[in-house]
């Protein structure tokens, strides 16, 4: 094969222009730092730089905002169940406080002041939210968990009942007993110790008080109704008296919130066979009344709004990793329960009739002062009324020891509720330290991998750098000493 001057040029060219490209491939590489500029010049390497990359976005987006996001969550929930937990062993220590048999009329006094500003406290840290979502609502975040305003809204309203003792495990309210003392007007001509008793009543408490008056359906687990006569307090007869002269009656008292069942009706086999339904209305509403949306079916029939199952509050999960997710809400049925508050009003009610049952007495006992000595008749008269109220006044303190005690025990349960749900909610706050932990570890491996596959190593870089120069200068020289003689120089 003859061999040309021109092919000789040609091809010095292209090894030229080769080398050059070598160099100009590695300054791109110390430039940059990378390994390749395009796709092409790698596929392999392009490719898993592409996987690596999608890895490490992905575990950026946990670490840097789903997981921050869940742990400032859990934070604030158990922030404001801690919170209910020391207003709930503050009312225990009233409740502690009220259970002696020498309480005094200040004592008294006294409790009830810190009962009422402590039953105002109780859920309002139920409305703790976490960047405008409210963290104890389930899927309505968007929905605080009371009413923040006086409000009127006509909401059917279903609950569930168990008729067993009271057992504040169960999802569903159970049926107890309220104690009730007749007392009659004891300053009313006629009273006497005969007309005062005291008699216990099953009843059925009902989430919320001041409901509607009218009907009350009330269904049994064989499909059956139980029918029920509405009868507000302080009425004639009154609700109370009717149950215990009627063994056989059922009474709604919508003032109250009760269902009072007479020792036949209490009795009666068909209600402990399964689950009671009680539907009623409410349409007053106070600020810090829970909204019961958030823990029953029920309809806003004013606002034309049907809270059903099918859209009622859950669970919410974030994504923490790959196939992984993590509850970060508590629901607020699991801690914020309306029978704190109930408890508190059947209370309240009885210091409010131990104060005027000892109001009634003080007034007899001035009017007793008033009838002089030569009066035995009138003088007897009174005092029938005085020993009728002073019989009163024995049940009444016994009723009130009584809620106290039982007071007590119902905190505790109620405690135990929220440090169930305290340590639900760290148990999770912990599982998800842990998984932080192993993403921060994940991340650190991931780059590390991306380093490896798409960072070029200077120091050989510029070393094949530096000899491609050389093999470039030398290509030069050779081609020019090569390039200049041709045939003519010897012809």
């Amino acid at each position: 094969m003859r061999i040309t001057n021109k092919i000789i040029q040609n091809n010095s060219l292209t090894n030229i222009n080769n080398n050059r490209v070598l160099q100009d491939k590695l300054s791109t590489q110390i430039a940059t730092g990378k390994k390749i500029a395009r796709p092409s010049e790698d596929p392999i390497v392009a490719l898993r730089s592409l996987r690596l990359r999608t890895s490490a976005n992905q575990t950026d987006q946990y670490l840097k905002k789903n997981v921050e996001d869940a742990k400032s969550w859990l934070a604030v929930t158990e922030d404001s169940i801690d919170t209910l937990s020391s207003i709930i062993t503050d009312i225990r220590k009233q409740f502690v406080k009220g259970n002696v048999d020498s309480l005094t009329v200040s004592d008294r006094d006294v409790i009830r002041e810190n009962l009422e500003a402590l039953q105002q406290e109780i859920y309002n840290t139920g409305n703790a939210d976490f960047a405008g979502r409210s963290v104890f609502t389930g899927f309505r975040t968007e929905s605080p968990l009371t009413f923040q305003s006086n409000t009127n809204a006509d909401y059917e309203i279903t609950e569930q009942f168990i008729m067993k003792t009271d057992d504040l495990k169960t999802t569903a309210n159970v049926a107890d007993t309220v104690n009730y003392v007749h007392t009659g007007d004891i300053k009313a001509a006629g009273s006497n110790e005969q007309k005062v008793y005291s008699e216990d009543i099953t009843r059925l408490r009902l989430s919320y008080k001041d409901c509607k008056s009218g009907t009350i359906d009330i269904k049994l687990s064989d499909g059956t109704s139980l029918t029920a006569t509405t009868i507000s307090k302080g009425a004639s007869p009154d609700p109370y008296e009717t149950v215990t002269a009627d063994p056989d009656a059922v009474v709604y008292v919508p003032e109250t919130g009760e269902v009072l069942l007479g020792k036949n009706a209490a009795e009666d086999p068909k209600l402990y066979a399964g689950e009671i339904s009680v539907t009623y209305h409410k349409e007053e509403w106070v600020k810090g009344d829970l909204r019961p949306e958030h823990y029953f079916v029920c309809k806003d029939i004013t606002n034309g709004i049907d809270y059903n199952e099918s859209n009622s509050t859950g669970e919410i999960e974030y994504n923490i990793g790959v196939n992984q997710t993590l509850r970060v809400n508590t629901l607020a049925n699991e801690c914020f329960n309306h029978d704190i508050a109930r408890e508190i009003h059947d209370l309240l009610n009885a210091i409010n009739e131990v104060a005027q049952n000892e109001k009634n007495l003080d007034d007899l006992k001035k009017e007793l002062d008033s009838v002089p000595e030569t009066d035995p008749a009138g003088r007897e008269a009174v005092q029938v009324k005085i020993d009728a109220a002073r019989k009163a006044q024995t049940y009444l303190n016994s009723k009130l020891h009584n809620l106290f005690s039982r007071g007590i025990g119902k905190s505790d349960n109620f405690l135990d509720r929220n440090n169930l749900a305290l340590t639900n909610s760290g148990t999770r706050s912990k599982r998800l330290d842990l998984i932080k932990n192993r993403l921060d570890t994940q991340k650190t491996t991931i780059d590390e991998l991306k380093s490896d596959n798409e960072d070029s190593d200077l120091a050989e870089t510029a070393i094949k750098l530096s000899s491609a120069e050389y093999s470039y200068n030398a290509a030069l020289m050779a081609t020019g000493k090569i390039m200049k003689d041709t045939l003519l120089n010897y012809i």
